[in-house]
């Protein structure tokens, strides 16, 4: 029995070195802005892309960092030590320096990087005594759709092209994000509930959240004129077996969900 786990192990291992980093999401934001270049159908603009990027990247590289003791409870397999968080957080600075410094190199007007900036730090800090945009009830599943998502791939493509984005695609975009936020409250509900942190999942229990999930894909759905994607049914699946208590993997599905969405 033991030998039979033991080729897994390294790949698993592997993968929550990986994903520890959140490096996964950036590379799926950098495949979001690179489709989002095509479907505008203009000339890739790298040193955009990369200030949008690297922006990315540091948000959630210093999201890690910070809420780390509180990670260690929910996510063992990948939490932050604490013997790399001030290099990390070095890592941090430098990058955000190299978002602004292509950003500068694009000559695009600076107020839209400096509408990003707080949104790098805002997330994850104390906004009153223990209170912040993590711990309010549906408001963090939000921001991160929105603020994190849908807002910077909507400005990315102002930047791009006088014409008008595509806003049914960034609605979808926006719920399937939302969506994933839900489903990793999931995984989250005793971490969440031991400090303080109110979701859909440890409120209303896992059955509700999934019939609330179920209704947004079904939402997603029908704005979309009843095409259905296969990250629809994929989410489906997913919905039906998933819990608390699921691999810890499986959690790390959905973004890669919402870019198929996205891009077709």
């Amino acid at each position: 029995m033991m030998l039979s786990k033991l080729p897994y192990q390294p790949v698993r291992d592997g993968i929550f070195a990986f994903v520890k980093y959140r490096i996964h999401l950036s590379i799926v934001f950098a495949l979001l802005l690179y489709g989002n270049n095509v479907k505008l159908n203009v000339n890739v603009n790298y040193p955009l892309l990369f200030a949008f990027l690297l922006w990315h990247f540091s948000l959630f590289l210093f999201d890690r960092i910070y809420d780390r003791k509180i990670d260690k409870l929910s996510q063992p397999d990948e939490y932050v030590k604490d013997q790399y968080a001030q290099k990390l957080y070095i890592l941090v600075v430098i990058m955000m320096l190299g978002s602004l410094f292509f950003f500068l190199y694009t000559k695009k007007p600076i107020i839209y990087w400096m509408y990003l900036l707080p949104i790098t730090f805002l997330y994850p800090l104390n906004i009153y005594k223990t209170y912040r945009v993590k711990s309010i009830f549906l408001i963090k599943n939000l921001y991160s759709a929105v603020f994190i998502y849908v807002i910077p791939i909507y400005i990315h493509s102002l930047l791009l092209s006088d014409a008008l984005p595509n806003y049914i695609n960034l609605l979808s975009l926006g719920i399937y994000v939302l969506i994933g936020e839900i489903f990793w409250d999931i995984r989250d509900i005793t971490a969440d509930r031991a400090h303080n942190t109110y979701t859909i999942p440890n409120t209303f229990g896992t059955n509700f959240t999934k019939v609330f999930l179920f209704v947004l894909m079904l939402t997603d759905i029908w704005i979309k004129n009843y095409q259905i994607s296969s990250s629809a049914y994929i989410y489906m699946l997913l919905l039906i077996i998933v819990n608390e208590k699921s691999d810890r993997l499986i959690f790390h599905v959905p973004p890669l969900l919402a870019l198929v969405n996205f891009l077709l």
